[in-house]
């Protein structure tokens, strides 16, 4: 099986490799600890890895990272003598670690899953457990790990109806790969079935619900610079604010149409509109023109007399939402699956997303049923439920208290993940491991 995947590395890498090396440039920051993505560690890290056994922790996207950073807090809690090593495969991920990971956790880029590049890293961190945080499986580095012995698992876990028939698809293959896994911490039952009926032994499924319940309640950013920079640009606290986070292509043009009409009932509306790729910021800046709305870029120089502000920097979107009178979650209008409306609802705005929420199918749930969230079909919907809320304040603070309870009711899954992952560390040193 091993062999089978090398061959469809090579294959993939060569076909795909003019669309990676587009984006890598598009995005920029490629080159930054090259090496590292091909398993090739300068002797500093060799240096400070030598004789540790790590917890390898994975995780790829901004949101991935802040669960992988709550869940080492924790960990170290209850064991601080455990050596942490600490992966992501992009930039915005690797900043957030450099940032906020305890000066012991040893920081890297995740190597490409190739099989000479997955050995390097292994023999590097001689990891007790390897732990994919929520989607991403690297077949390659799953196989190898566990051909040394080394017990592999997924935290937060989340598997969509739509990933689910994509691996279903692949028949043996997945379940070669979902069989071989000591560990999954599925968010709700759906998935833990879901995860079942690839392969995943039934002894190594737990629904232990999703850290983001947990890690939305830790403190945020400073929004004070925030409100700094909303406040030149003429948004005081007595102005409405709808911020729309993580936005995708599609979405906003239709944010920008449902400002035009909302205006005539709500002059004061102030927008601050934030795309999920900050490198997407030249492009919705042309379309705001070309819809008449007149942007600010968050990292220029505040405008007076705007209709909103782009936030196009990384890591202070949970500042604007802690400022918005109303949110509108992404990604969820054009069938994309969702972003964290969980850190939304958590600031103590209602929070509006859209039909395509499989990404937070478990979560979205739960604040529908309670009414502590809105879920609106189309872009009609979502004008007619902003208008209700924007001239209602007492339904705003019904929806966000409801939300609260939510959350509340929700914690704990940072502590249930912890606890299980200690048990298969002690399993595995029974065994000798």
């Amino acid at each position: 099986m091993l062999i089978l995947f090398q061959v469809v590395f090579l294959i993939s890498s060569v076909l795909l490799s003019p669309w990676y090396l587009a984006k890598m440039l598009r995005r920029g920051g490629a080159a930054h600890r090259f090496g590292e993505r091909f398993g090739i560690y300068p002797s500093a890290a060799r240096r400070r890895a030598a004789g540790k056994k790590h917890i390898w922790i994975q995780a790829c996207s901004i949101g991935e990272m802040r669960v992988a950073l709550a869940l080492i807090g924790h960990l170290r809690k209850l064991r601080p003598d455990l050596p942490v090593a600490l992966t992501t495969t992009t930039t915005t991920g690797m900043a957030l670690a450099q940032k906020s990971a305890p000066p012991d956790v040893m920081v890297l880029y995740f190597p490409v899953d190739f099989y000479p590049c997955a050995l390097r890293a292994l023999r590097l961190l001689q990891p007790q457990i390897l732990l994919i945080v929520e989607t991403d499986v690297w077949p390659t580095l799953v196989l190898t790990a566990r051909r040394s012995g080394i017990p592999v698992g997924i935290v937060n876990g989340r598997m969509s109806e739509k990933s689910f028939r994509g691996y279903r698809r692949l028949g043996f293959i997945s379940r070669a790969i979902y069989r071989e896994f000591n560990l999954v911490c599925a968010q709700g039952p759906m998935d833990a079935q879901r995860y079942a009926r690839l392969g995943v032994r039934a002894a190594a499924v737990r629904i232990t619900g999703s850290l983001k319940f947990d890690e939305a309640q830790n403190a945020g950013a400073n929004p004070g610079e925030a409100r700094r920079f909303l406040a030149a640009c003429g948004a005081d606290s007595a102005r409405p604010i709808w911020v729309c986070g993580s936005t995708f292509p599609g979405e906003e043009e239709i944010v920008f149409r449902t400002l035009h009409k909302l205006r005539g009932a709500f002059p004061a509306l102030f927008l601050v509109v934030a795309p999920r790729h900050p490198e997407r910021a030249p492009k919705v800046m042309s379309i705001a023109r070309r819809c008449g709305i007149n942007l600010a870029l968050r990292t220029e120089a505040p405008q007076s007399g705007v209709d909103g502000i782009l936030l196009n920097s990384t890591g202070e979107l949970k500042s604007f939402y802690g400022l918005a009178t109303v949110i509108f979650v992404g990604k969820s209008l054009r069938g994309r699956g969702g972003q964290n409306l969980i850190e939304a609802a958590a600031t103590g705005a209602p929070v509006l997303f859209g039909p395509a929420m499989q990404n937070f199918e478990a979560a979205a749930e739960k604040f529908i049923q309670a009414g502590g969230a809105i879920q609106v079909r189309d872009e009609n919907e979502m004008e007619a439920r902003l208008h209700e809320l924007l001239a209602s304040p007492d339904r705003r603070n019904q929806i966000a208290e409801r939300a609260r309870d939510v959350i509340q009711t929700s914690s704990g899954a940072t502590a249930r993940t912890c606890s299980a992952i200690l048990e298969i560390l002690a399993q595995a040193a029974a065994c000798g491991r």
